[in-house]
């Protein structure tokens, strides 16, 4: 019911296409998942992206819905273990439909999970052929098992390369536009322009910034691009040894953790003594390699900034 309330006002739920045929992608891509539709079988499969809010997860659940069939969804940054499959994941896949069709298991940012539970999977994938198909969803498919790669379909969500980029961008400029019409918000073409740019491939993090800034300011200008801006204020808490500042400076705008850790290396290093950079960026570079396997963000980056303050 809270999720259904909030798909109302977030406008990253609101908008989220809930059928393949409108979901931004490539025309590879689309021709790809269009075949998965028509065929009504979905295959195992790895989607990865280095980059977050490039539609992996969208895509998966879609694909389900268009097919019409059964499917449960796992966020496993939050359950990592072996456990998951014992008490989830096999009491799901083991029962057959009434219709015949296969069920399907999307395991969301599962490159947090551990080594046990990727091995595990890799012989539910093939008990359970018959019952189920799997989805996994993950940023660095280098940290995935190859036994469990080379038992999908990998699809690669980067869209990073020049020619997807070009494709891309437009269909993105159009979308967002479309959103800001639907809500009747005022906006300025060449801030949209500047801000798809900015942050592609990361539909959702344009999504997110947009509906942030209006609710603040009633109207998309170019002042967008400071309104998140990490600034002189939380580098002068950590100058000062103020931790406990420094995360409510985070937690109250809500920041993304690796934009956070790029603005410290940017922004903040040269500011430090020469004798203690080197060490600085290594600990920056540690804990954003971290990142990606961490259940709590907001802890991790709390412990790289008091290794940080350490330094001082």
């Amino acid at each position: 019911m809270l999720d259904k309330k909030l798909s109302k006002y977030l406008w990253c739920e609101k908008f989220r296409p809930a059928s393949i045929k409108d979901v931004l992608l490539s025309s590879s891509m689309k021709r790809f998942f269009k075949k998965i539709v028509k065929d009504e079988q979905v295959p195992n499969l790895l989607f990865y992206s280095t980059s977050p809010g490039t539609g992996k997860t969208t895509v998966a659940k879609a694909l389900c819905k268009d097919i019409g069939v059964d499917y449960l969804y796992i966020n496993t940054s939050s359950e990592t273990g072996i456990d998951i499959l014992r008490t989830k994941i096999q009491k799901y896949a083991c029962v057959k439909t009434l219709d015949g069709k296969n069920k399907v298991a999307i395991l969301d940012e599962f490159d947090g999970s551990t080594p046990n539970l990727q091995n595990g999977l890799r012989a539910a994938i093939e008990e359970f052929h018959k019952s189920c198909r799997f989805i996994f969803a993950v940023n660095y498919a280098t940290k995935i098992i190859e036994p469990l790669k080379s038992r999908c379909q990998v699809v690669d969500f980067n869209l990073t390369d020049k020619k997807t980029k070009d494709e891309m961008i437009p269909k993105i400029t159009k979308r967002l536009i479309g959103i800001l019409k639907n809500e009747n918000v005022e906006y300025n073409t060449e801030t949209l322009d500047k801000l798809v740019n900015t942050f592609y491939p990361d539909m959702r993090k344009m999504i997110q910034l947009l509906q942030q800034y209006y609710n603040t300011n009633g109207i998309i200008d170019n002042e967008i691009f400071t309104y998140e801006r990490i600034d002189e204020e939380f580098f002068t808490y950590i100058l000062n040894k103020d931790l406990t500042n420094a995360r409510k400076y985070l937690i109250e705008r809500n920041s993304n953790p690796v934009e956070v850790y790029r603005s410290l290396f940017d922004n903040f290093i040269p500011r430090l003594e020469k004798d203690i950079q080197g060490q600085a960026i290594l600990l920056i570079a540690e804990y954003l390699y971290r990142h990606a396997f961490s259940v709590d963000p907001e802890i991790n980056i709390t412990a790289c900034l008091l290794e940080i303050i350490g330094l001082l």
